[in-house]
Order: structure tokens, then C-alpha cells, then sequence
């Protein structure tokens, strides 16, 4: 009689956890990776409009006033050109893995998950380089920005976010003159930004050994591409 007991509780004990897993929602973890290949661009090569989609985020900037911040599609390789009227121009003549567009972000700049997405998203690595501003800036020097040296670095910040909470940060030196490197970044890089866990926007700052007393002297550019993630999808 008490083994009978026994396993009518054994019995219970499974259907209940049964039912209560079966009536837990089912996700599905899928991978993408944001290339930036389906945003239209103008006659200059560039995202005409503020506003942009591309793969499930959002992009924010505007090309005619770029000092503002924000972020730029592009289609633009020219890697000779210095200076300024040059800022959306990638240094190595083209996007990750010699596609035709990539993105340029000036500080401040982020990208946003669509407000409509349907399910958590994990940032697992972005692509970077430098702009061909930055870079001629740093090789050569300016009026404006000094030509970098023995302990120069120039370094960009990823930041997460989620529910407007910071998850977490990575560093990446876009230049690095420190201990006797010289380190200019002119090749797309990928780089692991997994430790930002979830999140629903990702900022970008900058920080330089070559400030004034008006901020940051190095131009506040990275050239962004192929960003992946992985979203888990309620079904």
C-alpha cells in the first residue's frame, strides 16, 4: 500500500511539472547580422533621411549636420582624401569583407533595437575601423589635431543598454602609441562585445590623449559594420 502511495505522488509530481513546462512560452534564439546592405542611399552615396532601419535597429543622424552626433550609411572609399569634407569615407576603401556600405557614427551616436521587435536582444560582436578623417588626422597631424606619438592612444567606448540601465562596457583602441607600438587601425577588426548581455541600445563615446580646452581634438568617427546579434523570439 505504501509503494502504491509512493508512486501516485511520484506521478502527481511529474504531470504537474509537465503542465507547468508545457505551458511556459517557447522561444527561438535566431542570428543576424545587421550589414547594412538594404538601406538605400542618394546620388553622394550616403542615407539621405535622419532617420534609417537597417536588420531590426534603428539608426539616427543626419548627414547635413553631422556635427550633432549620430549615425551615417555610407558608401564612400575614398581612402587618399584629408580632412573633413572626407568624414564618411572608410580607410580601407570599403565596408567589412569588401562590401559596398557600412555605417559612420560621430559622437555622441547609438543604435536602437525597433520598437516593435518581438523578443530579447544579445549583441555578440561588431565590426570597426577608422574613418579615413581619423586616420589622416593621426598619421600626419593638422591645424586641428596633432600627429600622434610615443604614448598617444585614441579609444573608442561600446556601451549597453537595457530598459535605459547600462549592462555593461568594451574598450577598443583605435590607436595605440603606447609602449612602444604605433598602432593606427586601417583594417576592418572584428570585435567581441558578448559581455554586453541584453540589451535594447548600444551608445558609442570616444576619449583621446589630444583634448583642448573644447574637448576631444581627434575626430569623434568609427566606421561600423556587420553587427551581429542574437534575439530570442516568443513563438
Amino acid at each position: 500500500f505504501k509503494t502504491m502511495k509512493t508512486n501516485k505522488i511520484t506521478l502527481f509530481i511529474l504531470l504537474a511539472a509537465f503542465a507547468l513546462v508545457s505551458c511556459q512560452p517557447e522561444t527561438e534564439k535566431v542570428q543576424t547580422v545587421i550589414n547594412f546592405e538594404d538601406v538605400a542611399l542618394d546620388d553622394n552615396g550616403l542615407s539621405s533621411d535622419t532617420f534609417f532601419v537597417s536588420t531590426g535597429f534603428n539608426f539616427y543622424g543626419d548627414p547635413n549636420q553631422f556635427w550633432l552626433g549620430g549615425v551615417v550609411c555610407s558608401s564612400k572609399n575614398d581612402t587618399v582624401t584629408a580632412g573633413f569634407m572626407n568624414q564618411f569615407s572608410c580607410i580601407a576603401g570599403s565596408g567589412a569583407l569588401n562590401s559596398a556600405k557600412y555605417a559612420v557614427l560621430y559622437q555622441p551616436g547609438y543604435i536602437k533595437s525597433a520598437a516593435n521587435s518581438n523578443g530579447d536582444f544579445y549583441i555578440k560582436s561588431i565590426m570597426l575601423n577608422n574613418t579615413t578623417y581619423a586616420y589622416k588626422e593621426m598619421k600626419n597631424g593638422s591645424d586641428y589635431s596633432k600627429k600622434f606619438a610615443n604614448g598617444d592612444w585614441f579609444k573608442l567606448t561600446i556601451s549597453g543598454y537595457y530598459a535605459k540601465a547600462e549592462t555593461s562596457k568594451v574598450d577598443v583602441y583605435l590607436a595605440d602609441f603606447r609602449d612602444g607600438k604605433s598602432f593606427i587601425m586601417n583594417k576592418w577588426q572584428k570585435v567581441d562585445v558578448s559581455t554586453l548581455g541584453k540589451v535594447d541600445s548600444v551608445s558609442f563615446s570616444f576619449s583621446s590623449t589630444d583634448n583642448s580646452d573644447w574637448g576631444i581634438n581627434t575626430p569623434a568617427y568609427v566606421c561600423i559594420d556587420n553587427v551581429e546579434y542574437e534575439q530570442e523570439l516568443t513563438k
